[in-house]
């Protein structure tokens, strides 16, 4: 067999379409991987929508990906066929400082999979050795998927806030990022973890995985909220997750003395900045945080092999490439609250 099915973006503000196309083949030090798992991912609807751009039409989504080594090109010595591996997935040049220093998410020369160059929602797709980390039998496919964005995204972000053991930490938005970073912010030592959802579903999952304390603003007085939990101090760490220009203003604002707030949530829009109110009386700090970083997958792989790091509550809905599009309209629309729903390959 030559050829392969993928769910290609021929235009925007269409439905993918599956195509038939001859499998590629690796050249040297790049591997062949048989795709099991690839997430659905807020990101790929933007790309859909129109709304983020891809560099090239047409082009296979999905950077969430999970599979078997099915062939190894020239010089490959880290994997051999049938070895399962998730993917990191920023192809980058690992020559650059960038790279050099475990900050290859900075890499002038990087290629994110499914937006850039072809992605995961394909029966086969090729890419460097050093984009693929060893994952044991004990994770599915499924969510070993996840663990390259839906975990690795706010592992990264919490990393880059600094979470220190009694940190009290607020998460904005429970959906696939989220329920990850309540459980990390758990792993690292936070003292209470307080999540923010509109979804009480959502929010139920929140308490279930970690959180010591749940806020719905369709309900509560955030502020309020957040005030008698923290004893008036605020919050050390918050992370946003939605990508709001409101959302972000009330990440801040929940911050106490010495505060840091870390934004990973895509907000496009322009906000207004109080030098002196929001960062100088405080003492606050305000992160940005993009994507992971290859250095952080040893270590989520290691809490999930483990079991401190529960991946059970993270998939959703399992679908065939066949009902892609079903995924992605169910995903934009939130039916059934969704934490991630994955395409699967027999």
């Amino acid at each position: 067999m030559n050829t392969m099915q993928a769910a290609r973006l021929v235009e925007t503000g269409k439905p993918l379409k599956i195509t038939n196309l001859e499998i590629p083949q690796p050249a040297a030090g790049e591997i062949l991987v048989r795709v099991r798992a690839a997430g659905i991912c807020s990101s790929d609807i933007h790309y859909q929508d129109g709304r983020s751009r891809v560099t090239k039409l047409p082009i296979t989504l999905g950077h969430e990906i999970a599979g078997e080594v099915a062939a190894c090109g020239e010089g490959v010595t880290s994997f051999d066929p049938g070895d399962r591996v998730c993917l990191f997935y920023l192809v980058t040049c690992g020559k650059c400082m960038m790279c050099c220093t475990g900050r290859d998410n900075y890499c002038s020369e990087a290629k994110m999979l499914g937006k850039n160059i072809d992605g995961g929602f394909a029966e086969y797709l090729v890419v460097p050795e050093r984009n693929a980390f060893p994952f044991p039998d004990s994770i599915p496919f499924s969510r070993a998927a996840l663990m390259t964005d839906a975990v690795a995204t706010p592992f990264h972000a919490l990393k880059r806030a600094q979470v220190r053991t009694g940190d009290n930490v607020l998460v904005i938005g429970i959906g696939g990022l989220g329920v990850h970073a309540v459980q990390i912010a758990r792993i690292m030592g936070a003292g209470k973890i307080i999540a923010i959802d509109l979804s009480p579903e959502k929010l139920s999952l929140a308490k279930k995985i970690g959180a010591t304390a749940v806020i719905n603003p369709l309900e509560d007085n955030v502020e309020k909220e957040i005030e008698e939990i923290t004893d008036g101090r605020g919050v050390d760490v918050a992370i946003e997750l939605i990508g709001l220009t409101k959302t972000i203003r009330q990440a801040i604002d929940s911050t106490g003395p010495g505060g840091r707030t870390v934004v990973v949530g895509i907000c496009p829009e322009e906000m207004n900045l109080n030098p002196y109110h929001d960062l100088l009386l405080k003492e606050r700090t305000i992160l940005g945080s993009a994507d992971q970083s290859r250095a952080d997958f040893p270590v989520i792989i290691e809490l999930a092999a483990r079991g401190r790091l529960d991946l059970s509550h993270s998939v959703s809905l399992e679908l065939p490439l066949a009902e892609i599009n079903r995924g992605l309209d169910m995903l934009r629309k939130k039916e059934e609250n969704p934490v991630r729903i994955v395409v699967t390959f027999p």
